[in-house]
């Protein structure tokens, strides 16, 4: 309830809480007192409401940095873990690299003067053994291109008759000996024993009704149809060769 007052000076009646009288100035102890009280308590509220900012914007900056921390940390912790399972597969990955290799080694000295051996006696069945055994050793030895031509052709040579599977190898032999031996080259001996023993498996076939020209001939209509030799196509020529 607001109480009224009478200034002292004029004798004018106005609210006591006001700071000075409203018709002559004169200031009202009263009022001003309150006035001040309340200005002070205004001051102390906004300074608690900056404290209380404060706090909380230096409590969320704490937080920040500690969830950063923890981030940190944790991205480390991981990095640390794949490093070392890198490293452990790595290690793992050559270890197991060198104890292939020397196992490769060994059995390439305890075999290696076998291969040569069974490659001057023709003795083809150990030389396969020998490459099911170890393939990586075998196919890179000095002699592998030479022996697999030399085991299709010693094959075809000791057939009575060819069948059309057989003509198939036949053609690859004569015209395409890439396909048994795939990237691996000759040496200059090896590229004369392979014609050597091309010309007599030329006459073999021959001997058995083929016409060597007759047979380049199919080889070449089938390498433009299909980039290889089709069995279908290559019985079928065949078969009007026999009939022809």
């Amino acid at each position: 309830m607001i109480r009224m007052m009478i200034c002292k000076n004029c004798g004018g009646e106005f609210p006591d809480t006001q700071v000075k009288c409203p018709y002559c100035g004169t200031m009202n102890k009263k009022g001003a007192y309150r006035d001040f009280r309340l200005k002070i308590s205004a001051v102390i509220d906004r300074l608690l409401g900056m404290k209380t900012e404060a706090y909380e914007s230096v409590s969320r900056m704490i937080l920040t940095s500690i969830l950063r921390s923890i981030v940190m940390i944790a991205l480390c912790i991981a990095l640390a873990f794949v490093c070392a399972r890198m490293t452990n597969v790595n290690y793992y990955n050559d270890s197991r690299y060198d104890k292939e290799r020397l196992e490769d080694i060994n059995w390439e000295n305890e075999n290696i003067q076998k291969l040569n051996e069974a490659y001057e006696n023709h003795d083809f069945e150990t030389i396969r053994k020998l490459y099911y055994e170890n393939s990586s050793i075998v196919s890179n030895w000095e002699h592998y291109a030479s022996f697999e031509l030399l085991y299709q052709y010693d094959k075809l040579m000791k057939k009575d008759a060819l069948t059309d599977y057989d003509m198939t190898d036949v053609m690859y032999f004569l015209y395409y000996p890439e396909y048994f031996i795939y990237r691996y080259g000759m040496s200059d001996s090896e590229k004369e024993e392979y014609e050597e023993n091309r010309k007599n498996l030329i006459e073999k076939v021959e001997n058995d009704g083929y016409a060597e020209e007759k047979l380049a001939e199919i080889y070449q209509k089938c390498r433009d149809s299909y980039g290889y030799l089709s069995y279908t196509d290559v019985q079928k020529a065949l078969e009007e060769v026999k009939n022809g």
